[in-house]
């Protein structure tokens, strides 16, 4: 008798839910929504005119999260922010959409103060901005070969003009600066062990930084007031907040559900 995945979820099985999560992604939809390990920020790869697919991994995705330290949980980060965005049958998920870009900045050359995080921010919005929708014909060498006229181009190339940059993703990112604080027990089943690194994450400090590009919010300027209570003004200014990374993620959330619900 063959068991299905939704199933196993209903019964409540040990790692159903970690099989759903990579069940789903193997459909062809996206190998791993949380790949940004792959893309380390350093001064030689802003200079650079990434490959299509590399472009693509910025955009439909709600904002960045920079990483000056390494982060070691980054299969289970994902699966926390996955549990937080996901929502059946409401989230969009035809391409490679996800809620964060993960990327990593802890090399010795690597940006790290906030100033230096902005300017390389605004370096990439720039570079998906220019070649969002067209490709360009410096995109040609970056192309799949066809082997025979049969042969089929990655999907991701026949659907460029779908992946866009979300006008969030360039008015705001988190800074993780640093390490969870996650004690595992031995002998843990998958779902404990994914359920006391959930809580370790959404409890870790972060920084959440406006960058003052807000002209293509539909509801205009970033407001800080709704975390005031639960951050600390990290900055002069007051477009850098210390605060814990579930309340961060939830105020993006809420802000990107109030940018796509207005009308």
């Amino acid at each position: 008798m063959t068991v299905t995945v939704e199933e196993m979820v209903a019964e409540g099985w040990p790692e159903a839910k970690q099989i759903a999560h990579w069940e789903y992604n193997n459909k062809g939809l996206q190998k791993h929504r949380f790949s940004g390990l792959r893309f380390q920020l350093t001064p030689q790869s802003l200079q650079q005119w990434w490959p299509l697919q590399d472009l693509h991994e910025f955009c439909l995705k709600i904002c960045a999260i920079y990483a000056t330290v390494i982060v070691t949980v980054d299969r289970e980060l994902s699966m926390y922010l996955w549990e937080k965005w996901f929502r059946p049958g409401i989230t969009p998920c035809r391409f490679e959409n996800f809620f964060a870009r993960f990327i990593g900045s802890y090399e010795p050359e690597s940006p790290k103060t906030i100033p230096e995080l902005r300017d390389a921010h605004r370096r990439i919005c720039s570079q998906v901005l220019l070649r969002q929708g067209t490709l360009t014909t410096q995109d040609k060498p970056f192309l799949p070969l066809r082997q025979d006229v049969g042969s089929r181009v990655d999907c991701r190339f026949e659907n460029h003009e779908n992946y866009r940059l979300e006008a969030l993703f360039h008015a705001v990112f988190i800074v993780m600066d640093t390490k969870p604080h996650i004690r595992t027990a031995h002998r843990q089943t998958w779902d404990e062990h994914i359920r006391e690194v959930g809580e370790a994450l959404a409890a870790t400090s972060v920084l959440l930084v406006r960058t003052g590009e807000y002209h293509d919010l539909r509801t205009g300027p970033i407001d800080f007031v709704p975390v005031e209570m639960m951050s600390e003004r990290a900055d002069e200014n007051g477009d850098v907040r210390r605060i814990a990374l579930g309340d961060a993620v939830d105020f993006i959330l809420e802000l990107h559900r109030r940018n796509t619900e207005v009308v």
